[in-house]
Order: structure tokens, then C-alpha cells, then sequence
């Protein structure tokens, strides 16, 4: 059966997933990468190809929106989504539509990232394409972690847990990697929640996804989770497997290297912002400081205003938590 004429062609579209595989398993650096999709788009664009054109765009937009180049990912999003619109895939312009949304929430844009979320969802559901409505509901909730509402969140990583157990088994790993993402996920939310028995339970489940798929990604969302869960429980719970640390800081270093591994630049800081405020819980307060600093440096620089402002202000509080110790 052959596919329609709006589709990547097969062989160019593995030709793609395989640069982007071996850059996110860590065996191929993100210049190298990037150099053989560019390779890869200009091939596409000689042939007047319109779906291979919009796929490396698109690709290309996830590699830079790893990396929080921000503007970079969110023009290759619109060159991707106006690409597949004029081949005529409204399948895979939805798709772009779906990363703008993410790009412009990691921008600190919520108002257009959430149109953009709930436009991706609603054409997803009207195609039946589960992952990406999957992927739509997620990005969403950690919207809604980020601005002070974990029920809502809560609920819509619930949702998102339901959508990917219909993820057709021809995509195995993508039903594994979202499922695991979401896990991590409402195991922060629950703790936001004050249910940190509930929180150790999905992390758990997630670490042991994570540990099953072996991609830097997911290991480092699940040891960055671990390291604040232990933080709130302040034990390692009996059914912990044997190998797991009871430190904090050994799983938020995972997390680090996992993150490092794949030059994801943004959700390095991330984990020093997280990895900073578990280290003023136990009373690590200049460390926490210093650790704040180099978080917000690095939000500022990759233009995510949002995570920088809220870095800044915990830097402060915490400063001003030490003064008042001293005094």
C-alpha cells in the first residue's frame, strides 16, 4: 500500500529520524546533527519535495527547541507548518502547530502558547491522532504546573496518562516515552499537591519506564523528579530497587549529565533551579544561592524570561531567608 503523495517519502523520513536518534541518544553531537539535517533539507528542497522539506523543518525545530534556541525552533515550526499546509498534510501541520505552542510557552508566552495547545488538540481529536493529542494535553498541564495551578495540571497529566495507553502499538516507543514523561510529571505536580506518598508512586513508575527505554530525555525528567521527591520525603521508601541512592543530589547530578549529554541546555537550568531549591530545604542556603545564579544566567540567555524571573526570585529569598538566620 503506498503512502499519499503529502507524506514524507519512507526513505528520507528514516534517512531524518536516524540523525535525530543518534543525537538523542548522545552518540552524535547536536553540531554534527544539525549540519546532516541541513544536508537533509537542502536535498529535499532540490527535489521540490514540499513533506520532506516541512519534516527536516520540523525536526530541526525540536533539535533547537531542545537546546532553548527559542526563536530558532519557532521559525522552524512556521516554515514546517506552512510547508505541510501547502502540501496539503493537516496531520503533520498540526503537529508544527503543537511545538509552536511549546516554543512560545517556553518563551514565558502562555496566552499563544495555550491557543496554540488547544488548536493542536481539538484538530488532533477531530483526525484521531492520539500521540499528538497525547502531547498537546501534556504540554499543556506543565503550562499549568509552571503558573501556580497543580490541580488543573493534575488533571490534564491524568488525561494525558489515559490518551497514550491508545497510542497504536506500531508506535511502542512513543507510548513508552510520553507515558514516562507524564509519569515524572505528576509526580512533581503531586508534590506541589502535599501527597508525596502519591508523588514517590508514579516516579517510581517512571524510573523504572525510563530505565526500560535508556534515552537521555526521560532519564533526566525522572531523576530530576526523583531528586525532588527524596527531598520531600527525606527517605528512600522500602520498595526503592536495591541500586536507587537515598541522595538528592546524586539523582538531580544524573539528571544534569542526562540533559548535558544531549546539549538540552534549558532543562540543564531547570535542574539546577530545582536542584537549588531542594539544596535551601535542607539548609544548603549559599549553595542554593549560587546555584539560582547560574540558572537564571542561563534562562536569560536562552530567552525563557518566565524561568529566569522566577529564578531570581527565589535567589532573593533565599538571601534574604540566610540574613535573617544570621541576624
Amino acid at each position: 500500500m503506498s503512502l499519499p503523495q503529502n507524506e514524507p517519502t519512507p526513505e528520507f523520513n528514516a534517512r531524518c529520524i536516524a540523525v535525530l536518534d543518534n543525537w538523542e541518544s548522545g552518540s552524535l553531537p547536536f553540531k554534527d546533527a544539525m549540519d546532516q539535517m541541513n544536508t537533509l533539507g537542502q536535498e529535499a528542497k532540490d527535489c521540490g519535495c514540499l513533506p520532506d522539506q516541512g519534516r527536516v523543518e520540523l525536526l530541526l525545530g525540536i533539535m533547537q527547541g531542545y537546546r532553548a534556541n527559542l526563536d530558532a525552533s519557532i521559525s522552524h515550526f512556521e516554515r514546517a507548518r506552512n510547508l505541510f499546509e501547502r502540501a496539503g498534510n493537516r496531520r503533520r501541520a498540526i503537529m508544527a502547530v503543537l511545538n509552536l505552542g511549546e516554543s512560545y510557552r517556553l518563551k514565558g508566552n502562555f496566552t499563544r502558547a495555550r491557543q496554540l495547545f488547544r488548536a493542536a488538540y481539538e484538530g488532533a481529536k477531530e483526525l484521531g491522532v492520539v500521540e499528538t493529542q497525547t502531547i498537546a494535553a501534556y504540554n499543556e498541564a506543565l503550562m499549568l504546573h509552571s503558573l501556580g495551578h497543580p490541580e488543573s495540571a493534575k488533571n490534564l497529566l491524568e488525561k494525558a496518562l489515559q490518551l497514550a495507553t491508545g497510542i497504536p502499538d506500531d508506535r511502542m516507543d512513543q507510548r513508552i516515552e510520553l507515558t514516562c514523561e507524564c509519569q515524572a510529571a505528576l509526580a512533581e505536580v503531586y508534590l506541589k499537591l502535599n501527597k508525596p506518598a502519591e508523588a514517590w508512586k508514579m516516579c517510581l513508575a517512571a524510573y523504572n519506564l525510563a530505565c526500560e527505554i535508556k534515552q537521555p530525555l526521560q532519564m533526566g525528567s525522572v531523576h530530576r523528579s526523583l531528586g525532588e521527591v527524596l527531598t520531600a520525603l527525606t527517605f528512600l521508601p522500602n520498595d526503592a530497587p536495591a541500586a536507587m541512592s537515598s541522595e538528592p543530589d546524586d539523582h538531580f547530578r544524573t539528571a544534569t549529565e542526562a540533559f548535558q549529554e544531549i546539549k538540552a541546555d534549558g532543562e540543564v537550568a531547570r535542574t539546577m533551579y530545582v536542584h537549588a531549591l531542594s539544596l535551601a530545604e535542607r539548609g544548603r542556603s549559599m549553595t542554593a544561592a549560587r546555584k539560582l545564579q547560574q540558572a537564571m544566567i542561563i534562562f536569560t540567555r536562552l530567552g525563557m524570561a518566565d524561568d529566569a524571573a522566577k529564578a531570581a526570585k527565589a535567589q532573593m529569598e533565599v538571601i534574604a531567608n540566610t540574613t535573617q538566620g544570621v541576624g
